[in-house]
């Protein structure tokens, strides 16, 4: 049986593939509430991301860096150098990114339940929006390559 919280999920990351095919980002579908993105840095770099949705929104979605050769998830090798988006753990550092969180994460004060009332979420409140900014980070001048 769907429920709202599938139908909610679904519009959004119809979305996020609709984002991919118009920029030409390797998309793929894990589950009803999973998918995984691969976006390339401003020098060639290419990452793959996925996320896990289950409880969006009322809960942030679950970004992994994953390794395209071997399925592995959140290996530091398989994540950008840090700067103050990308943490030294390794997470993406945004209360978007419920690793990032009180709940498990580097962020203590960033609690699940109200993320979208962080003030560090600057807006991004959409799957597709999270997805823009990690494609914009890695193109910008800040991204200093993958981390060593």
């Amino acid at each position: 049986m769907t429920t709202v919280e599938d139908l909610a999920i679904e519009r959004e990351i119809e979305a996020v593939r609709e984002n991919a095919q118009l920029h030409g980002w390797p998309y793929e579908r894990v589950s009803p509430h999973c998918f995984r993105l691969t976006l390339t840095a401003r020098n060639g770099d290419t990452y793959q991301v996925e996320v896990e949705c289950d409880g969006f929104p009322v809960r942030p979605a679950a970004f992994h860096w994953r390794n395209q050769e071997t399925g592995q998830l959140d290996e530091p090798a398989d994540s950008p150098a840090p700067y103050d988006f990308f943490h030294p753990t390794g997470r993406i550092c945004a209360p978007w990114n419920r690793l990032a969180s009180a709940d498990g994460g580097p962020h203590r004060e960033w609690v699940q339940a109200n993320w979208m009332q962080q003030s560090e979420t600057k807006g991004t409140v959409t799957l597709g929006a999270m997805v823009t900014r990690l494609h914009h980070e890695l193109r910008s001048q800040r991204y200093g390559g993958r981390r060593q």
